[in-house]
């Protein structure tokens, strides 16, 4: 989830002249590189039905894999009990996806370098998975009970569960840890740099190798070796600013070179698992608000077609993006946007993250809300599926706290199994078992069937041939 303060909304950002956007075939729709205006063919039926242009999709064990899902940050790093009511809700909702974090970044373990996340002095439940080692003068890595082996549970208990889990590498913001904790180890100070900076971009890959080479103390598969993991995630939310003010020297191009090396990085040292970005899906052009400007060098488009990269992801928050009140129309042109340019690629895409927020008492009933609430995730749901989308995942899927309690709704977004909103989305996990995007798959699978989530390219035209302006 995003916590971008109001400057980050409507400043405006440079936008790269290397980017440039082509088509393989005429009859493929052009996705304005510079804002053109909305027509009112634009969504002409044929453009996003899937008996015209199937879309690409997932294939779990031969078959197409359409999913409702939803995100738990703490998952990797939290008491035994707290995952085991997490993954026991999600398996009861019929969720057989979640997306959680597979980092807590700290500073020195002699407080020489501090933590850019200041609760808990940057642990997580007592948990650290990588540090700052002031004597060899490079980040260090935590394989113990209060490090790795907390994820290692998270994973084990998913496998066994029937659950896979997206596992982010790092984060945009500086909760736990994250771009700019790399930052503060190599004495940076502007966000972008954490995508430009060679001793940083080593740094990242040396803890990518580590995590896909990790032995799990409780399976004993490697990473890279475990079919529970759906897939990859280079980052939650990447922008080329972060939670402090930006700085000049970055285009749209920066963040596409970036996801350029370390997806081809990633498939250099894992061949079973897909990666993607975890983007919040900003266009560069097609509409006038602020998510349609390449935002914070964020060119959903241009990154997503990067070769490395398997499938699309995009995220909706209306109220905090400031796009207007109730029903949130402006998200129907979201979804359907996001959904043509994952049908353009050939390739799947996930709402990865989105919600609507609720006010609760202090006995954890919501007292406000939930009339915007159902109808419009029952409106974007449904819009989904009519699109021919694979996958909604709401943000977020809590349970029990540690020590007693439930998890607190601190942004007013979450879900608890047996509330409404968790019965509205599990009625449509029902749904999207047979979703109209898994109903026009091709009916053969790409190989042999695997445990290993997988991407099924669809059989009709797609504009395969798009340049970003890379090298």
């Amino acid at each position: 989830m995003s916590r971008p303060a109001p400057s980050f909304r409507f400043s405006p950002q440079p936008k790269s002249t290397a980017i440039t956007l082509r088509w393989a075939l005429g009859a493929a729709a052009i996705l304005c590189a510079t804002g053109c205006l909305r027509t009112p063919d634009r969504y002409a039926q044929s453009a996003l039905d899937v008996n015209q242009r199937p879309p690409g999709n997932f294939e779990l064990n031969g078959q197409p894999f359409c999913f409702v899902g939803s995100n738990n940050y703490y998952l990797s790093n939290a008491p035994k009990p707290m995952v085991d009511d997490v993954l026991k809700a999600a398996q009861g909702l019929g969720w057989p996806v979640l997306r959680t974090w597979g980092f807590v970044d700290i500073g020195s373990l002699d407080g020489s370098v501090a933590s850019v996340d200041k609760l808990e002095g940057g642990k997580k439940y007592g948990a650290y998975f990588q540090y700052w080692d002031s004597k060899a003068k490079r980040p260090a890595y935590n394989d113990g009970e209060d490090g790795l082996a907390r994820l290692d549970y998270a994973i084990a208990k998913a496998g066994d569960a029937g659950i896979k889990l997206i596992v982010v590498l790092t984060n945009n913001w500086r909760d736990f840890g994250g771009m700019d904790q790399y930052l503060a180890w190599y004495g940076h100070s502007a966000h972008h740099e954490f995508y430009t900076a060679p001793e940083v971009r080593a740094a990242y890959k040396d803890w990518v190798a580590h995590l896909l080479n990790h032995t799990n103390s409780i399976n004993g598969k490697l990473y890279r070796d475990d079919p529970t993991i759906f897939a990859w995630e280079l980052g939650n939310e990447p922008r080329c600013k972060g939670t402090g003010p930006g700085a000049p020297g970055w285009t749209t191009q920066t963040l596409v070179s970036w996801v350029d090396e370390m997806s081809a990085y990633i498939k250099s040292l894992d061949h079973n698992h897909m990666v993607s970005i975890g983007d919040e899906g900003f266009l560069n052009g097609g509409g006038d608000h602020w998510t349609y400007k390449a935002n914070d060098g964020v060119d959903h488009a241009a990154m997503t077609a990067v070769s490395g990269i398997d499938f699309g992801t995009y995220h909706m928050y209306p109220e905090d993006w400031g796009v207007g009140p109730y029903p949130y129309k402006w998200a129907d042109g979201w979804i359907k946007d996001h959904e043509k340019v994952a049908r353009d690629l050939g390739k799947p895409t996930i709402l990865e993250e989105y919600g609507v927020k609720v006010i609760r008492d202090d006995a954890g009933a919501i007292t406000k809300g939930l009339d915007h609430r159902l109808p419009a995730y029952k409106r974007w749901n449904d819009l989904v599926l009519r699109t021919g989308g694979n996958s909604t995942m709401t943000w977020m899927l809590a349970g029990i706290q540690d020590g007693g309690g439930v998890y607190k709704d601190y942004d007013h977004y979450t879900v608890y199994r047996g509330d409404e909103s968790a019965d509205l989305l599990s009625s449509f996990a029902k749904r999207f078992i047979d979703a109209p995007a898994c109903q026009a798959a091709p009916k053969q699978p790409e190989g042999a069937p695997s445990a290993f989530v997988r991407v099924r390219r669809p059989l009709g035209p797609v504009a395969s041939n798009w340049s970003y302006g890379g090298e």
